[in-house]
């Protein structure tokens, strides 16, 4: 039996240091989700680590093993909250994209590990959440139940936060959020009903694999430039279309930056790709989740926003936040897009090569009239 167990966390173990491994070798341009990932790993690593160390004391005899297991117990309860929670921001952050919303659920989080740290301290003393018996073994205390609570109310959170924002969710994020739900209740399960966690942490490592494998398949869409979709991305959002059964209307828009290769021979192309990441920070800044952009390639980027939605307002708060920009002085240049738009309904027989074709001659009919213009002031 007791091999089995220890089995089960050296091989749940070893997945999660190969991932942390391979993790942090890996060039990713989106810091928070790289960072909050980190502590996933580290916590569930040290929560499943204090665990371990409870499997192997328990039973054992002496005072010194009894303080032991209090503080392998108490270790394992900080972090195994802490990485039940911040997998949650993670789906948040999934779904929303937004660090100042992150940054708010991190500090909750923090209030409440803060929380249970203190009662955690405090019950080394009173043993209300858990004590250790004379025989040196773990024993739930009369408010176990409220560690219990405070431990697995990740589940409807997630699930709330999934409801709330299903429109804004693909396919693959809720199935992440319907999976990580679903191991943390097998563990909630089997934590309470058998006082055991041997067979939550390959359920948990499994989930973490999962979860690793959503990240590198959206990375993949990512260009590693400017953040912004890539043309992995862009085709795979026009083939969406092509396939959509229904008929749904979209105001899309080719944005061309002015100037980039005047600015690349005379700055250097490092310039260029500063000039590049500015543009997309500052169309990331203004459009809605909902809204679709990408590097089309090269300067171009393609912006894609449902019909309902006024896209001439969404050009121009881009356009405003691009002369704010070029007012701070920065660059040694200023700013500058041309752009086309028309509405592609799906399902309507209309090809969306030809399309994109006719966009891109609307934005390089405004770019002339604007150089034309130019050379007549």
């Amino acid at each position: 039996m007791m091999t089995g167990i220890v089995n089960s966390f050296f091989s749940s173990a070893l997945i999660i240091i190969l991932i942390f491994a391979d993790y942090i070798r890996k060039y990713n341009t989106d810091s928070f989700q790289r960072k909050l990932y980190t502590y996933i790993l580290i916590s569930v690593f040290l929560g499943m680590a204090s665990d371990f160390f409870y499997i192997i004391l328990t039973g054992k005899p002496g005072k010194t093993v009894t303080d032991l297991l209090y503080l392998v117990n108490t270790v394992y309860f900080i972090f195994q909250i802490g990485a039940y929670y911040f997998v949650v921001v993670f789906i948040d952050y999934t779904a929303y994209r937004s660090l100042p919303r992150s940054r708010i659920f991190i500090c909750i989080v923090f209030w409440i590990l803060a929380a249970h740290l203190m009662l955690l301290t405090l019950n080394l003393k009173y043993h209300f959440y858990f004590y250790i018996s004379g025989d040196n073994r773990f024993v739930q205390g009369n408010w176990y139940i409220i560690r219990v609570l405070v431990s697995y109310a990740v589940i409807p959170i997630s699930l709330v936060d999934l409801f709330c924002s299903k429109h804004l969710l693909q396919k693959s994020q809720i199935s992440l959020i319907v999976f990580f739900s679903f191991f943390v209740g097998l563990g909630a399960a089997m934590d309470y009903i058998f006082i055991s966690t041997s067979l939550i942490w390959p359920c948990l490592s499994g989930a973490l694999l999962y979860l690793y494998f959503f990240i590198i398949q959206s990375d993949l869409k990512i260009d590693s430039l400017t953040g912004l979709g890539n043309r992995y991305s862009f085709n795979e959002f026009i083939n969406h279309l092509t396939r959509e059964n229904t008929k749904k209307s979209y105001h899309i828009a080719i944005i061309d930056m002015d100037g980039m290769k005047n600015i690349n021979d005379t700055l250097g192309h490092l310039e260029g790709d500063k000039a590049l990441r500015d543009i997309a920070a500052i169309m990331k800044g203004v459009i809605r989740h909902s809204d679709f952009i990408a590097r089309y390639g090269g300067d171009e980027f393609v912006l894609a926003v449902r019909a309902e939605y006024d896209i001439e307002k969404l050009l121009t708060r881009i356009q405003q936040a691009i002369s704010l920009q070029n007012e701070k002085n920065i660059r040694l240049y200023k700013l500058k897009i041309s752009y086309g738009c028309a509405i592609f309904t799906t399902n309507s027989g209309q090809s969306i090569e030809v399309f994109l074709r006719h966009v891109d001659r609307l934005m390089y009919q405004q770019k002339s009239e604007r150089h034309r213009n130019v050379r007549l002031v």
